[in-house]
């Protein structure tokens, strides 16, 4: 048994090797409750080797995960003392559990939020855990290397986790106090430098560490404001909210990053090889297909729903397209959107806005359609509605040209939009809850390749600007594609760059309420 002076000088592993233990090693808690295990996962773990536990507890900081919640002080003590094996229950409880927080989470989706939409999966079986600690000669490490969430977005977290944990563990990085001076291209200020140094430490691309404002700065604080969902102006003002970036420390940041690798643990461990990620908090679409010895991705703006009515969290498929769509109103939609407009016109001006928009009223079971001015505008409630508007199939149709229909029962889809100038504002969350994308047609070509439906043919058959279309067309798909919809506020893209949003719909809060944060 090592001696506690050698245990307590053990490297951190990963890309920040030679880093030493953080102190609050020596003074960690109990363990955390829940920790009790059955016989048949103690059996498939009994083969470990119990100071390879220990390391990996130690470590789970690069799971976005606290050391202090699995490994305590009196674990340490026993291990220096060389009588691990006598508390080996506890030890195997503790782990398993870390394995089922790295690889499940440790925050139970359902019920956090009503518009999170996803059910904890399944952990794996004792059979399962037994085979890898066989296959990896009972090292802990690396079976909770091969449990953890494999995605990019997931892998992708862990690298920018390993990037700034080491700046907290030597005290984080340094307040930097506002001032009353703007700043922008060609600006000469001793604070320059430490804005620049900061903005290096997320990734970007800054060459020289002087006072001026110079042009790569320009970039980055573009960049960053519009993450800030600004309007970039490349200045840096008084009281604004570029400064607010510089003002947020270390340890919120390590905890933003906690809460988004949490939810993405909620997802399958690997995500299918050919799937589409929206990541709602960026507004961003990425299509990633690695069949057939590909290697393909599509990647594109999107606009998601506002605070007030989120795009729900979510898996979900493509499973058909709709060329030319109808759009039947959403009930609420209509009384918050449309009501107050339409109550204040007379007749005359209510049959040419429904003429206008190509709209049409029809009876709660749409077997035929209605006079507009019959009905009392002005005395709608949502308890009183009983019929729908429909719009016809046009080029400014809500939802465009095409839309791409999923299986969930919350009527969320993907379609193209008649707002196509929103996709250059920095700001996205401006839908009803649907997915609206900025290259629909890329990705209509993309699901119907090797049917009759080529591009030119597609292009030719949707609706073009001023033709007004009587009914609209289904394309069933062939290969029906898989579908994830979730806020990720933090990512490290593949420029090097750690980016972070506001967390718009509030769950990183609600996550971080019920684990033990990192960054404290």
């Amino acid at each position: 048994m090592l001696k506690k002076s050698v245990l307590m000088a053990l490297v951190i592993t990963g890309s920040v090797a030679g880093l030493s233990t953080p102190a609050y090693a020596q003074t960690l808690t109990a363990p955390v409750a829940g920790t009790a295990i059955s016989q048949d996962y103690k059996s498939a773990l009994q083969a470990l080797d119990l100071n390879s536990v220990r390391e990996a507890l130690l470590n789970i900081w690069s799971h976005g995960l606290n050391p202090n919640a699995y490994w305590s002080a009196d674990l340490e003590q026993a291990a220096s003392a060389g009588a691990l094996s006598q508390s080996s229950d506890v030890i195997l409880g503790i782990y398993l559990k870390a394995l089922k927080d790295v690889a499940n989470g440790s925050v139970d989706p359902q019920g956090l939020a009503t518009d999170i939409k996803i059910k904890r999966k399944d952990f794996f079986t004792p059979e399962q855990i037994r085979s890898l600690v066989v296959a990896n000669g009972g090292n802990a490490s690396l079976i909770l290397e091969q449990v953890a969430p494999q995605s990019s977005a997931y892998v992708s977290l862990r690298e920018a986790l390993r990037r700034l944990y080491p700046l907290f563990l030597k005290g984080g990085w340094e307040r930097i106090s506002p001032v009353n001076k703007e700043l922008s291209l060609g600006v000469r200020h001793p604070v320059i430098v430490k804005l620049k140094e900061r903005l290096r430490i997320h990734g970007y691309t800054i060459s020289n560490l002087d006072d001026t404002f110079d042009q790569e700065m320009l970039q980055a604080i573009n960049d960053v404001q519009t993450n800030l969902r600004m309007k970039p102006d490349g200045k840096i003002s008084p009281g604004g909210r570029t400064w607010g970036f510089f003002w947020v420390y270390n340890g919120e940041r390590l905890r933003q990053i906690q809460a988004d690798m949490e939810k993405l643990r909620w997802l399958p461990q690997r995500l299918e090889d050919r799937h589409i990620f929206v990541n709602t908090a960026f507004s961003h679409f990425v299509l990633t297909d690695k069949t057939q010895g590909q290697n393909k991705v599509m990647s594109f703006k999107t606009i998601n729903g506002t605070a007030q009515r989120k795009t729900p969290t979510m898996r979900d498929k493509v499973t058909y397209l709709v060329l030319n769509p109808t759009w039947t109103v959403p009930p609420t939609v209509f009384i918050n959107d449309k009501v107050e407009l339409i109550k204040n016109l007379d007749n005359e001006g209510i049959r040419k806005y429904f003429s206008d928009n190509n709209f049409e009223v029809y009876t709660s079971d749409f077997s035929k359609t209605i006079d507009p001015t019959t009905i009392n505008w002005k005395g709608i409630n949502p308890a009183n509605v009983d019929f729908y508007i429909r719009q016809r199939p046009n080029y400014m149709n809500a939802l465009g040209v095409v839309k791409f229909m999923m299986t969930n029962p919350y009527a969320i889809y993907l379609h193209d939009t008649n707002q196509r100038d929103l996709f250059s504002e920095a700001q996205r969350l401006r839908s009803s809850g649907c997915v609206r994308l900025e290259k629909p047609l890329d990705l209509a070509e993309y699901l119907l390749a090797g049917t009759d439906w080529s591009r030119p043919q597609i292009e030719n058959f949707v609706v073009k600007p001023g033709q007004v279309m009587l009914q609209e067309t289904r394309v069933n798909l062939k290969n029906p594609i898989y579908v994830y919809l979730m806020p990720v506020t933090s990512q490290l893209n593949s420029d090097g760059v750690i980016r972070f949003v506001e967390d718009a719909y509030g769950h990183n809060q609600l996550i971080l309420n019920q684990i033990r944060g990192i960054g404290r």
